[in-house]
């Protein structure tokens, strides 16, 4: 107990747990120390300076924060009525409180649709959040950790992802820390030594962390029993679980040796069938699933018919619309070689576009274009060409185009890379380019051929590696149908992560929780959808044109 918080029980007991001015009966939670002679005038934290005050008393000692002090008062009451309302918030404890914890982030409210994640996990719940990049995963899991009291441990694929998330968590003097193999012994045992006094709230670690050769490391974290095992990039599991970082898929060893803490998964993007797959890999199969944000009305869904010797006239034909020349915009390209050739082609026609992909020159220069794309270097880069190396996570606000060369691998691939564009929620389009006819099966083919040279190169027996390589053929046919529908293909991306639209009753515990702590907006509604329900025809319209007509069309509110 802090030399504060005994003072204060002091100060209770001294005044019987009573507002010395209206004498009303109070709860240790619901009272107020009132200090007479502020602290900011010289006044000290002396018993005589301090007396008990109910809210509305001590509103009226400090009215230039009444509605502060008032705000405090509705949160209490609201945590006390859901929990006697609500069967999910009954297993909150009785001195919890969401508010204090989200100014600490710097939010007044949660956002749309954190709010039962939290309560699933402060339930003790394991769980698997399926949202975008930037609609803030982060917080739901960092809102309950601080709500506990034990470390909490953080799975995550990148140094880079760590490094930033812990500088982050750090800026608000929230103590966090990460190990990796960046570290030296010396560093690592000091960290580790934090961990073991407590003094760490949250550790973040690479899944082969917990299966490194030095027995004294896996020791350290294994004697630690966390709240909860997040598992950041979930996706991760599936795709590589089986392939070259294996570790992921032995996550489930992971929690057994930490004591079977609650695993909190969270991805921006997995199908119904891949959600299933995670949740086995990690032994959670009766998690609860929440799925947010897949639907992004401000994204305009385009696809565009077009070989690939046409493709890269057109794309140049789209970065000089007027609207477009000064904004962002990405190009994904499945292979190296087809970047550079594209990148090539793009110079001929008078535009100088950089070219990211995973063996362009050092890591520094990688990250160098990634600052300049992200306006934090100089000369600034607004058109990129890139392979899906480019930037897990990356959460660029004011991406106007992403553009695909051909299709991606999986549904799940399309939904995190087009959905990188309009994060600021403003108008965005979203250009795919697909063969029909008798060159149909090319783009197709060399996704089959990248799967099979991945699937041979794997290491695993036979079996694991046939069946590994029917998954990525599976999933190549799910998004090749998906672009060859004829319905809304909105509708059908949004049905392939969510399922039918199933309407669930809120409890009243709940309404009050959102009424106190949630800000539900409605998101706007745009004019545009996708190709199909805009009748677009390529032999009437021009892609240039029919983009730059998205742009120009008005907002439907």
């Amino acid at each position: 107990m802090s030399k504060w918080e005994e003072t204060r029980r002091l100060v209770l007991e001294r005044d019987g747990y009573q507002c010395v001015s209206c004498s009303t009966s109070l709860r240790s939670r619901d009272a107020d120390v009132h200090h007479l002679l502020p602290r900011s005038m010289g006044g000290s934290d002396e018993f005589s300076n301090l007396v008990t005050l109910c809210d509305g008393c001590h509103a009226a000692h400090h009215p230039n924060l009444a509605g502060g002090l008032a705000r405090r008062a509705i949160e209490r009451w609201a945590m006390r009525l859901a929990r006697w309302l609500d069967n999910e918030a009954r297993a909150l404890e009785a001195n919890m409180n969401f508010g204090p914890v989200l100014r600490l982030f710097g939010a007044s409210h949660f956002r749309g649709g954190q709010l039962p994640i939290v309560l699933a996990a402060l339930s003790g719940k394991s769980i698997l959040v399926v949202s975008p990049t930037g609609s803030g995963k982060s917080l739901c899991f960092q809102l309950p950790a601080l709500l506990r009291h034990g470390i909490t441990i953080i799975v995550s694929p990148l140094k880079t992802l760590m490094s930033d998330q812990v500088s982050g968590l750090l800026r608000k003097k929230i103590p966090a820390t990460f190990v990796n193999s960046t570290l030296g012994p010396d560093e690592k045992e000091i960290r580790y030594s934090l961990i073991r006094r407590n003094a760490v709230k949250f550790l973040y670690v690479a899944p082969e962390r917990f299966f490194v050769k030095r027995q004294r490391e896996r020791d350290a974290l294994s004697r630690n029993r966390p709240e909860y095992l997040v598992v950041d990039e979930a996706h991760c599991v599936d795709q590589w679980g089986r392939d070259f970082r294996p570790e992921y898929g032995r996550l489930s060893e992971v929690r057994a040796s930490l004591g079977s803490p609650p695993i909190l998964a969270f991805t921006a993007t997995a199908g119904r069938a891949m959600q299933k797959r995670i949740l086995s890999s990690l032994g959670i199969e009766d998690a609860t699933v929440f799925v947010r944000g897949v639907d992004r009305p401000n994204i305009a869904l385009i696809r565009w018919n077009a070989p690939p010797r046409a493709r890269h006239y057109e794309i140049a034909k789209l970065l000089r619309l007027p609207m477009l020349a000064s904004r962002k915009a990405m190009i994904f390209v499945p292979t190296a070689r087809i970047g550079q050739e594209l990148q090539s082609d793009l110079r001929n026609n008078g535009l100088e576009i950089p070219f990211y992909h995973s063996k362009l020159g050092t890591e520094w220069e990688r990250q160098e274009l990634l600052k300049r794309f992200q306006g934090e270097s100089r000369p600034l880069v607004n058109h990129i060409i890139c392979t899906n190396a480019f930037g897990m996570g990356l959460d660029v606000p004011d991406v106007r185009l992403v553009i695909h060369w051909q299709q991606p691998a999986s549904v799940e691939d399309y939904l995190q890379e087009f959905g990188r564009a309009g994060r600021d929620g403003n108008q965005s389009v979203a250009v795919t380019f697909t063969e029909a006819g008798r060159g149909a099966g090319r783009d197709v083919g060399l996704l089959r051929f990248m799967a099979e040279k991945t699937a041979n190169g794997s290491g695993l027996d036979e079996i694991t590696a046939r069946g590994m390589l029917l998954q990525r053929f599976s999933q190549i046919d799910d998004l090749t149908g998906l672009l060859g529908s004829k319905i809304c293909f909105r509708k059908g991306l949004v049905e392939y992560f969510e399922g039918p639209k199933l309407r669930v009753r809120q409890g009243l515990g709940r309404v009050i929780l959102n009424w106190v702590f949630s800000n539900e907006s409605k998101p706007q509604r745009f004019r545009y959808c996708c190709d199909r329900c805009a009748g677009l025809d390529p032999r009437q319209n021009s892609l240039p044109d029919h983009v730059a007509s998205v742009f120009a069309r008005r907002v439907h509110r």
